[in-house]
């Protein structure tokens, strides 16, 4: 029973520190990368804003999707959507494309991202009851606290590198790739 718990923490921790790294691969470059794709700082702002919209719109009707359908179903459809997004994202900085679709495009991937809050948690809470180690969260959380934060720091940094060595596209590439390996684990 140990050992499946163990399991269960390791499998957290990895989707934890995957989806972190993959959310932050472009947080340091994604303004630069609107405003090259033709956006003026104004729309790029709102794009942005409409990530958060999306989030504030889509977080209840995805909840209820997690306690429906299911914890893993909601991880998955929401790394679908958001590597679907990210490559949407990529595509439409190639073809410059109009400012309603970077506000919808944004939308979506404020959608993907409501897949995964709460939902991961609450699996977690959930294998581990089922497993009969429920009391052990707070060692979970707080180890996922420090794969987050250096998630955060690696897929920061390396996303403004790699943008610098090559194109602000290709971060979205990695990130869309890192969704790919997430989706692999977790399924």
């Amino acid at each position: 029973m140990a050992d499946t718990a163990r399991g269960i923490q390791r499998l957290y921790l990895t989707l934890t520190l995957l989806t972190t790294l993959a959310a932050s691969f472009i947080w340091g470059v994604n303004t630069l990368f609107l405003l090259d794709a033709g956006l003026d700082n104004t729309q790029a702002f709102a794009a942005n804003a409409f990530f958060t919209l999306g989030m504030v719109i889509f977080e209840v009707p995805t909840g209820v999707v997690a306690d429906t359908r299911g914890r893993r179903f909601s991880f998955l459809l929401g790394t679908a959507i958001l590597l679907s997004s990210t490559l949407l994202y990529w595509w439409m900085w190639v073809v410059r494309a109009p400012f309603t679709g970077w506000l919808l495009a944004s939308l979506l991937i404020g959608l993907g991202f409501t897949f995964f809050s709460g939902a991961t948690d609450a699996w977690l809470v959930d294998a581990l009851s089922d497993a009969g180690q429920a009391g052990a969260l707070e060692t979970v959380f707080g180890r996922a606290q420090v794969a987050s934060g250096a998630a955060l720091l690696t897929g920061s940094l390396a996303g403004g590198v790699i943008a610098q060595l090559s194109d602000l596209g290709v971060p979205y590439l990695v990130r869309a790739g890192l969704l790919g390996v997430t989706g692999v684990v977790a399924a």
